[in-house]
């Protein structure tokens, strides 16, 4: 229904809206299905660029292609792990910030309600521009019904959603993080792996670009997902996700390009250094002995 009732605002449709709004049911329906799509279209935007940038920096360092699949397997299951456990611990934490600070509510609310009745006066007024008369009169009658009281005192007051029980757990949303970041991360390596699995012999620069075309294209489609989610124009969301990955794959391949320049030059030199320092050392040698000879008595 959600994504109905957008379509129909931006188009000024009254008679879509009112039509979609009297299937209001369908929304909680679907309530857990968006927290998950959410989880599902940031944790594979993440997974996708971080992990083509590591392709893109061991492209620019010209390294064997079993580097490629070695670093983007590692960062896979690395990061995957660590965005999937971040997730949860942050939701676990945010969840139980919440649920102390409405259970302190509520306990203020049945200890003295007089107090937290006068603080939503005082906000209605003040913030919403509502008379003292009917902010009194509202908040008095809300008051008769704590519950109800306390979840607007949660947004108007301390700026967030009273606690769901209905919502999803925190260990499902940093699941699909988790799997979410492995499965779009692997686009990028998955055209190295085949090349390798089956021998195929190919340049880097072609295996970098088909890697290069899917990610480009997997960033697209995910940025207009995260469209739909956050109510951005698609076309421009996909375009901002492209540049996105763009700019990090070229920071990325760009230092590798350096560090391995920089490498090189130094494996030249220590390469050098020996025979250039063994010449020297004769000559200095031979110099040497000869004034040894030359001052000697005997001649």
């Amino acid at each position: 229904m959600r994504a109905a009732t957008r379509e129909a605002f931006e188009r000024r449709d009254s008679v879509s809206s009112r039509r979609e709004h009297e299937r209001a049911e369908e929304l909680h329906a679907t309530a857990g299905a968006g927290e998950l799509v959410k989880s599902l279209v940031f944790g594979g935007l993440d997974g996708v660029i971080t992990t083509f940038a590591i392709v893109a920096a061991v492209e620019g360092a010209r390294l064997p292609t079993s580097t490629v699949i070695l670093m983007g397997v590692a960062n896979l299951v690395a990061d995957g792990i660590s965005m999937g456990l971040g997730d949860y611990l942050s939701e676990v934490a945010e969840e139980r910030f919440v649920r102390h600070e409405f259970e302190r509510e509520m306990w203020e609310m049945e200890n003295y309600p007089e107090g937290e009745i006068q603080e939503m006066i005082q906000i209605y007024v003040e913030k919403k521009g509502l008379s003292r008369d009917d902010a009194t009169s509202v908040m008095r009658t809300l008051a008769k019904y704590p519950r109800v009281f306390v979840d607007l005192m949660c947004v108007d007051e301390l700026g967030f959603v009273p606690p769901n029980d209905d919502g999803l757990p925190a260990w499902k949303k940093g699941l699909v993080t988790m799997l979410a970041f492995d499965v779009f991360g692997a686009i990028p390596i998955f055209v190295y792996y085949v090349a390798s699995c089956v021998h195929y012999d190919a340049t880097h620069d072609k295996l970098f670009a088909v890697s290069a075309v899917a990610t480009a294209s997997t960033m697209f489609a995910l940025g207009v997902c995260k469209a739909s989610l956050t109510c951005q124009p698609k076309l421009w969301s996909g375009l901002m996700m492209l540049v996105n990955g763009t700019l990090a794959a070229i920071v990325a391949y760009g230092i590798g390009h350096a560090l391995e320049g920089g490498y090189s030059a130094v494996a030249n030199n220590n390469a050098t250094w020996p025979s250039s320092s063994s010449s020297s050392l004769l000559t200095s040698t031979s110099s040497s002995s000869l004034s040894s000879s030359l001052s000697s008595p005997d001649l």
